[in-house]
């Protein structure tokens, strides 16, 4: 896809998926052991990527989660789902798809969201990072992935970003979006 397709996308998607692991989240993972045995996992990522997040739905982006993970990413989408910008009905949910194990059951998964929202996959702009992305990057309108994406997605991104996946990505994705469409983020809401 050359320039001036990407500026065309970048102006009109309606709809961006993401992966977690790599993208949302750095791809490490931390875990500990609570004194009655509970496992719990913590995952970095940077917060700048929250604030873009944010100006993706400020624009009216609908935005969906796809992983093949569970936990914390069930829960960071609660939390978000819980801000008064979602409670006020200023900011559509952001919906998740998790546990999606299977590359088949990622693609007919996010078919079924992309129904829900009436969007078709040429709608929607896709981030990944690795060989689970694969398939949905292949039918998605514009393509990107984080500056540590693996060479498998890199072949095949619209858009290789310079941050890395839950180091900025999203938001130099967000950054590039604003720019397309004309719009200053200080306009925009902080959350």
């Amino acid at each position: 896809m050359d320039k001036n397709a990407i500026d065309a996308k970048l102006k009109t998607f309606k709809g961006l998926i993401l992966d977690g692991d790599g993208v949302w989240f750095t791809g490490e993972e931390y875990r500990a052991v609570l004194p009655d045995g509970k496992a719990i996992i913590m995952k970095p990522r940077h917060h700048h990527d929250g604030q873009g997040l944010t100006f993706m739905r400020a624009i009216g982006i609908k935005i969906l989660f796809a992983t093949a993970e569970g936990e914390p990413m069930l829960n960071v989408v609660e939390k978000l789902n819980n801000l008064p910008s979602v409670k006020s009905g200023a900011f559509a949910p952001v919906s998740v798809l998790a546990n999606l194990q299977k590359m088949n059951t990622k693609i007919e998964s996010v078919g079924g969201w992309l129904v829900n929202e009436e969007l078709t996959w040429e709608d929607c702009a896709y981030i990944g990072d690795d060989r689970t992305d694969l398939e949905c990057m292949k039918k998605a309108g514009l393509t990107a992935t984080p500056g540590n994406g693996q060479r498998l997605i890199k072949k095949i991104a619209n858009l290789i970003l310079t941050n890395p996946g839950g180091g900025g990505a999203i938001r130099e994705f967000a950054e590039m979006v604003l720019d397309a469409r004309g719009i200053d983020e200080a306009t925009l809401p902080a959350a």
